[in-house]
């Protein structure tokens, strides 16, 4: 968001998402995440106001969204795109989506660093022990 519009303060994310602008589809990562919705680099510019369909299927199950393009500003060879949730509930799925993409990967970082395999459910409790206290919080 411009300075003047920027109401949540980010947190940084690289959640691989996917995203529908009419019949095209697209592949990226998210930039960052804060309360109001995400940022995400574009190859294209995608004009402010346009309706974007946004899937994050890092973890399960698949995150669905419907948002809004706030806006689009260029940066370097491509553009940064903001994109807003109008419903809080999504903006908090949002965040929890990235929680969860978090804790997979550490997870996944165990399993090959030392061996050890978790489930899921074990790696969450462990990461929440370890690093929840230090994940950013939403304002």
């Amino acid at each position: 968001m411009a300075t003047q519009c920027r109401q949540f303060i980010r947190h940084p994310s690289t959640i691989p998402i996917q995203f529908r602008l009419g019949r095209q589809h697209y592949r990226r990562k998210v930039r960052d995440v804060s309360h109001g919705g995400l940022c995400f680099s574009s190859d294209e510019a995608v004009e402010a106001g346009t309706v974007i369909l946004v899937e994050i299927s890092a973890c399960e199950p698949t995150f669905h969204a419907e948002g809004l393009v706030r806006w689009c500003r260029p940066d370097g060879d491509g553009f940064l795109v903001g994109v807003t949730f109008n419903e809080e509930s999504v903006r908090f799925a949002v965040r929890m989506v990235e929680q969860l993409c978090y804790i997979e990967a550490y997870r996944r970082r165990l399993e090959e660093e030392t061996g050890e395999k978790l489930d899921s459910q074990q790696a969450a409790a462990r990461w929440i022990k370890e690093f929840a206290s230090r994940f950013p919080l939403l304002d």
